[in-house]
């Protein structure tokens, strides 16, 4: 199996940010992603711009509506009109292109910061047909973070610690929700952007680009290693975008590149996002370094164990994923988020 890793949700000068492409692929490379994929607002003008970058794959999908319900499509061909009202739409003209299509930053707090706690939710859950959930978003949870003048300078300089125990609660309780009806894919998100702000001698940039390549990643379980051919890897990360073969992980202090997360029956492998029969079946859980590891079920935290290699059997039907905590300081540090395996 290759892990394949990279950053989903990036805006350029196109929409709001302020990087071209390449220079935003060479910002990725440094990281040393595998691919990423530009998500400017409701338009494509960068999809003549898609390919190899150096060792990075560049995708282009859009960041589709403005006040809510903002809707991430990928592998999309041609632009779709915003519709916040009516998000169904939206869905539909993803997947009517043979897209797919993510709930972007959908349980935002806000910041008495930023225009008196404005934030840009996730309003309509009555909505079918879409393929997963941003459930961890640098961006918009590092804004959450600032609760006055003064933490934001701090979180300006220690960013980091916007994210110390993991996603928005709110967003991971949604997520288990969803999970109980059908497979809804959980993705990690930079929402990068590389704002410039002018303060005289002073020009800070938030969430930069190198800097939240390196945080939230989306990583990929793979058959095999990209090729190198644009058509081909393409469809490759798509797929495994769309069964749930992935995992997010915060990877700024540790990799989480070689984490492994499959269920064990009867001789049979079965990966992230597929289902097996419960009986006689073990959950196995490999972490690329010693790290606490508690498997969820259910929306709750079910068993809990430390190590590298972690190994779980006689298990009741139910819907897993696995939380994974790695030490840092005199504590703990939220690191990788699984998709689950549903035991019948």
């Amino acid at each position: 199996m290759y892990d394949c890793f990279g950053s989903i949700h990036i805006h350029t000068r196109y929409s709001d940010g302020s990087g071209s492409i390449p220079e935003i692929a060479k910002s990725a490379e440094k990281a040393g992603l595998d691919f990423i994929i530009i998500t400017d607002h409701n338009h494509l003008r960068g999809k003549p711009e898609e390919g190899y970058y150096g060792k990075v794959l560049v995708m282009v999908g859009s960041e589709i509506n403005l006040e809510c319900n903002h809707y991430l499509g990928i592998d999309i061909a041609e632009e779709i009109p915003p519709n916040d009202e009516v998000p169904q739409q939206v869905i539909d003209g993803v997947r009517n292109q043979g897209g797919i299509g993510f709930l972007a930053h959908p349980c935002e707090i806000g910041s008495p910061v930023y225009k008196n706690g404005k934030t840009y939710p996730w309003t309509d859950w009555e909505v079918t047909g879409f393929t997963g959930m941003d459930i961890w978003s640098y961006l918009s949870q590092w804004r959450d973070g600032i609760s006055s003048i003064p933490k934001g300078f701090y979180l300006y300089f220690n960013p980091h610690q916007a994210f110390r125990r993991g996603p928005h609660q709110a967003s991971l309780e949604k997520w288990d929700q969803l999970l109980r009806d059908r497979m809804v894919v959980g993705i990690g998100c930079s929402d990068a952007h590389a704002i410039k702000i002018n303060l005289g001698p002073w020009k800070p940039v938030l969430s930069d680009y190198y800097t939240c390549f390196r945080c939230i990643n989306t990583h990929l379980t793979l058959n095999k290693q990209l090729s190198g051919d644009l058509k081909s890897d393409k469809a490759v990360i798509k797929q495994a975008l769309q069964s749930g073969r992935c995992f997010v992980g915060y990877n700024f202090f540790k990799s989480a590149k070689g984490f492994r997360f499959v269920a064990e029956s009867r001789g049979h492998i079965i990966n992230m996002g597929e289902r097996t029969p419960a009986k006689g079946t073990v959950l196995k859980v490999d972490t690329p370094s010693k790290a606490k590891v508690v498997l969820v079920k259910d929306g709750r935290p079910y068993l809990q164990n430390t190590g590298q290699k972690h190994r779980f059997r006689q298990l009741k039907p139910g819907i897993y994923r696995v939380e994974a905590y790695h030490r840092h300081g005199l504590g703990y540090r939220a690191w990788i988020y699984s998709n689950p395996i549903y035991l019948d």
